[in-house]
């Protein structure tokens, strides 16, 4: 196949300097040709090249090959030989290598040849790297040759709205929404977009007339009738928004899921906003989560949303309630909440209603593969370590001979087991399971910190204690609990300057909201002569729910310990 070229226009496109500087084919010169297989090939031997620079004793040479295959391709296209294909690989290097210039030059002169030379890559890619870079107006022109060359997409025509909203330019925004009316396909999801663009611009009762229209043409369109409660909520029009969401979780042609899906997205929504508590917005959410539930008192489902809702409100006590709820009603019992409510009891640190939460857990799942790890976690953590390690065993054991001696569970296993050991006093058993857990993973910093932690318990291998949380720190510098460990560790070598500084370290890092932390600092406070500051982390520890008892017994100890200042 033969195309004409314009001599001007494919020189103003200055693909290179080194291309300027070359003759070009003149119109009658230029003509596709098949993929340069050469090239294609020094391009998948440059990437497999960077493959092996992360493999240990390997080099590679990717850019060596990369800049042949360019070569190649940048000598054809000089000559008037073109291939889309080639064109690609020339792109797709280009992005590797980080050569956004290029990159965005060459992007243009796929735009320029056209037909099978441009796809949703390169518009994607290119307007990305625009707006990555502050150029918005060329992000723009990306995007909207994408509408010209391709097919319709939503997600294309949002990004196009926002750039113009972004921009100040309203109107643009407006008409790039609004010309995907007359696709059937995206009409629904159009004019839901198009009503809130009209609500950002501050056109407030354009966009309610916009979202009514849009109701009564798709009366049962779950998106729109959400659409319209959600803005009358937002409005802060209570009972109008109450009736529309009401009359949403009561029209049986709406799915739970549906209902469970959209609250799902208000969370994620809600989380990554961080508002307080009593904001607007979760207390909307929380209305809404129980009206949901009134209005579906048969749904497990939505019982299990109005669970999440409260936990990530902060009312877990309230969660728990909703969770053992769900588990009573039809299908409504999953591994899965047991597992949440594990986990709040846990928060709540409810450690007996954790372990009848663990043995119903086992109870109603007896075969589920994380049931041993359960109750054995619950056992450990309620006193009866010794009972955990004859789960956690039995566990493993099932686990191993299930997946043939290669159980995806033994690393946590390994990881409990070696917690328990240590609550048992024993240490060779300690040692064993979590040696064996880094043996498979060396890198696992969780369990780095853990071992030097019960190694300093124990008063043992403490240079080797050392060297694991430092390993750990490595990886987690700003891990409060690991500095906590690394303090520790150094409490009980005796160097108080050293572990006051670690100790520092953890405060800062948010290590003042742990009790044991605390505890830690009060000790180290303490030996280096500071007693109001002990007195401070003790009453601490104690509002963070450390036992009294405790609290009067660490005071105790210490007030009988002469003070020995480290110079170290």
């Amino acid at each position: 196949m033969r195309r004409r070229w314009v001599f001007g226009l494919l020189l103003a496109l200055g693909l290179s300097t080194s291309l300027q500087a070359q003759q070009v084919p003149d119109a009658q010169g230029a003509t596709y040709v098949s993929q340069d297989l050469k090239a294609l090939n020094l391009y998948y031997g440059g990437m497999n090249a960077m493959q092996e620079l992360l493999e240990e004793g390997q080099k590679g040479k990717p850019l060596k090959l990369f800049e042949k295959a360019k070569t190649r391709i940048e000598k054809r296209v000089k000559a008037g030989q073109v291939n889309p294909q080639d064109l690609a690989v020339w792109f797709n290097i280009e992005r590797i290598l980080g050569n956004n210039e290029e990159l965005m030059r060459l992007g243009r002169f796929r735009l320029f040849l056209g037909g099978d030379c441009v796809d949703e890559e390169v518009i994607s890619v290119c307007a990305q790297t625009a707006y990555l870079h502050g150029d918005l107006e060329s992000a723009v022109f990306f995007l909207k040759a994408g509408d010209r060359f391709l097919p319709p997409n939503m997600e294309r025509s949002v990004a196009i709205s926002n750039l113009y909203a972004n921009m100040g330019d309203a109107d643009s925004a407006l008409a790039n929404m609004a010309r995907l009316f007359k696709y059937p396909e995206f009409e629904i999801d159009a004019g839901i977009r198009y009503s809130l663009l009209l609500n950002d611009f501050g056109l407030d009762h354009e966009a309610y007339v916009a979202l009514s229209l849009l109701q009564k043409r798709f009366p049962d369109a779950l998106g729109v009738q959400l659409a319209r409660a959600k803005f009358l909520q937002g409005r802060e029009r209570e009972e109008e928004s109450a009736e529309a969401f009401e009359a949403i979780y009561r029209n049986p042609d709406f799915s739970e899921e549906a209902i469970a899906q959209d609250f799902g997205v208000i969370l994620e929504e809600l989380q990554g906003a961080e508002l307080p508590p009593d904001h607007i917005a979760w207390q909307g959410n929380l209305r809404l989560s129980a009206l949901a539930c009134e209005a579906r008192p048969e749904s497990a489902l939505l019982a299990r949303v109005r669970g999440d809702v409260l936990v990530y409100h902060g009312d877990k006590r309230e969660a728990v309630e909703a969770y053992e709820h769900s588990l009573t009603l039809p299908n409504g019992s999953r591994w899965e909440v047991y597992e949440n409510i594990s986990v709040t009891r846990h928060e709540l640190r409810d450690l007996a209603g954790y372990l009848a939460t663990a043995f119903a857990a086992n109870e109603a799942f007896p075969d589920h593969e994380r049931a041993p790890l359960l109750l054995g976690t619950a056992l450990d953590m309620n006193g009866q370590s010794g009972q955990a390690i004859t789960i956690f065993q039995l566990g493993l054991k099932r686990s191993q001979s299930q997946y043939q001696g290669n159980s995806p569970l033994a690393p946590e296993y390994y990881f409990r087991l070696g917690t328990a050991f240590f609550h048992t006093g024993d240490l060779e058993n300690m040692s064993a399971s979590l040696d064996r857990l880094l043996l498979f993973f060396p890198d696992h910093a969780q369990a780095k910190n853990n071992y030097a932690y019960y190694l300093g318990a124990f008063g043992v291998r403490l240079d080797d204690a050392l060297t694991m949380v430092e390993a750990a720190l490595k990886d987690q510098p700003e891990n409060p609990n690991y500095w906590d460990t690394k303090a520790f560790v150094f409490m009980q070598q005796g160097k108080w300057a050293k572990a006051a500084s670690c100790m520092e370290s953890c405060l800062k890092f948010g290590g003042e909201k742990s009790a044991d932390a605390c505890m830690h600092a009060a000790a180290i406070s303490y030996h280096l002569g500071r007693k109001e500051d002990m007195e401070s982390f003790l009453v601490k520890a104690y509002e963070l729910g450390a036992k009294l008892e405790d609290v009067d017994a660490v005071r105790r100890q210490l007030l009988q310990t002469p003070v020995l200042k480290s110079s170290i």
